[in-house]
């Protein structure tokens, strides 16, 4: 790339960048000095819509609140996780870094879409798997949480409820699905979902492993769901899956029963 394609790159998301880069003060700040920490989740809240308004060439849309959603969902994933974890300071760059890279993708591929009225099939595929990651730690922060602040269950249940609503609707917004009956999927995958949260609650099993059991049953839901409308879905796709999931939920078991039989020394 030229000296003029460069600049056209970097004038093209500049509203990005400048974004990542104050994300990166406010992050960094939300370590160093926590005791202001309403305040910079407050600026941090306005940053977000601003920038999203921004993005979203100045006009507040359907697009422009999904972006800005999509975005704070990430950063309170990211910031719960640092927040809940023992960290080095290493590992919290790291995982700001991550926070970072993840947003990047989101703002990068919502301003893509808002500048050219579609969604690419890469970007679709590469936001579902973002997704599944910040429902991942957004999941576990949640867990953490009333854990920790011995809350109700009723309080990560609630919080499962709205992460669930918000990754449904994203997955069928950007693949075109028909949303006549969103409410009728999203109310079934939140009554599997939240037995699943209760049978798992007083579970003594770790968090992440927990966590990792709801994850999967989002992905097979989601994806099952999507082959349907789109009038694609086999018995041979849903035995693919079946066998998937089989062997992603075996190998933390399996790996879980090994520890639990090497002795203690």
């Amino acid at each position: 790339m030229n000296k003029v394609g460069v600049l056209n790159w970097l004038w093209r998301y500049r509203k990005i960048l400048l974004l990542e880069a104050l994300l990166l003060g406010i992050l960094e700040l939300f370590y160093f000095v926590p005791t202001w920490l309403i305040w910079w989740v407050l600026i941090l809240i306005g940053l977000i819509v601003v920038f999203g308004w921004w993005i979203g060439n100045l006009k507040f849309n359907k697009a422009t609140w999904l972006l800005v959603a999509e975005v704070l969902w990430a950063i309170v994933a990211g910031v719960g996780f640092l927040t809940f974890s023992l960290l080095s300071l290493v590992q919290v760059q790291l995982i700001i870094a991550l926070i970072l890279i993840l947003i990047w993708f989101i703002a990068y591929w919502h301003q893509n879409h808002i500048d050219s009225k579609q969604w690419n099939l890469i970007a679709v595929n590469w936001l579902g798997l973002i997704d599944i990651l910040i429902l991942f730690m957004a999941t576990a922060t949640l867990m953490l949480a009333v854990q920790f602040y011995s809350l109700n269950v009723f309080w990560l249940m609630l919080g499962v409820i709205v992460q669930l609503v918000l990754a449904l609707y994203l997955l069928f917004w950007r693949q075109g699905l028909p949303n006549k009956k969103f409410w009728l999927y999203a109310v079934l995958l939140i009554l599997i979902s939240e037995q699943l949260v209760w049978i798992t609650y007083a579970w003594h099993k770790n968090i992440y492993l927990k966590t990792f059991l709801f994850i999967i049953i989002y992905y097979l839901y989601s994806d099952f769901v999507a082959h349907y409308l789109r009038g694609n879905l086999t018995v041979k796709i849903v035995f693919e899956y079946l066998i998937i999931a089989l062997f992603l939920i075996l190998i933390p078991f399996l790996f879980d029963g090994l520890f639990m039989l090497i002795p203690n020394i």
